[in-house]
């Protein structure tokens, strides 16, 4: 015989009612702990939210700011004319009048697509091979950064050291920033 047999009616239905009693709790129990991960998580996505809005509040309020920035930078930026086809070739013989003063020797260079980002233009230059004392580079990357008329970025460069001892050779891609307009005379 069983245990339960043994029981009076009122123990079985005590003893089944306490048993739906702790199952609907560990139900309660699990249904909370759930509850509560899921707080975690939306806490979590709306501090990221807040500090995402007042970071951009931020921005806003700087607008003009950086609107003046832009201007700054804009004005400094060369302009050719919007029909005009040899933007590449002006900014392989300027990049190579000042390899040339600063004593870089780029053999192997390569225009790239002009890239379009709003109303600024991009002329990708590849140099594939380059050699220079770490002097005559640090010289050249400088007179690029200091140009007055014209915007160049050096977006990666690779050094090693040459065959040839105190030289150093490597690769570089540079950007040269312009806009397309009307040109004044």
């Amino acid at each position: 015989m069983s245990a339960m047999s043994n029981m009076s009616r009122r123990d079985r239905m005590i003893a089944t009612v306490g048993g739906i009693v702790v199952l609907y709790a560990l139900a309660v129990v699990v249904w909370f702990m759930s509850q509560e991960q899921a707080w975690r998580v939306a806490s979590r996505k709306y501090a990221a939210a807040v500090k995402k809005t007042v970071s951009e509040k931020k921005l806003i309020a700087e607008r003009g700011k950086w609107y003046d920035a832009y201007e700054s930078e804009r004005e400094k930026m060369p302009v050719f004319s919007t029909d005009s086809n040899d933007v590449d070739t002006h900014w392989l013989s300027r990049m190579d009048s000042i390899a040339q003063t600063c004593n870089v020797g780029i053999s192997q260079r390569q225009a790239g697509q002009q890239v379009v980002a709003g109303d600024v233009f991009e002329q990708p230059i590849d140099v594939k091979r380059w050699e220079a004392t770490i002097t005559s580079l640090v010289k050249f990357m400088y007179s690029l950064e200091a140009e007055k008329e014209a915007m160049f970025d050096i977006r990666e460069i690779s050094i090693k050291p040459s065959s040839h001892k105190g030289f150093l050779t490597g690769n570089f891609k540079l950007a040269c920033a312009y806009m397309r307009g009307e040109v004044e005379e």
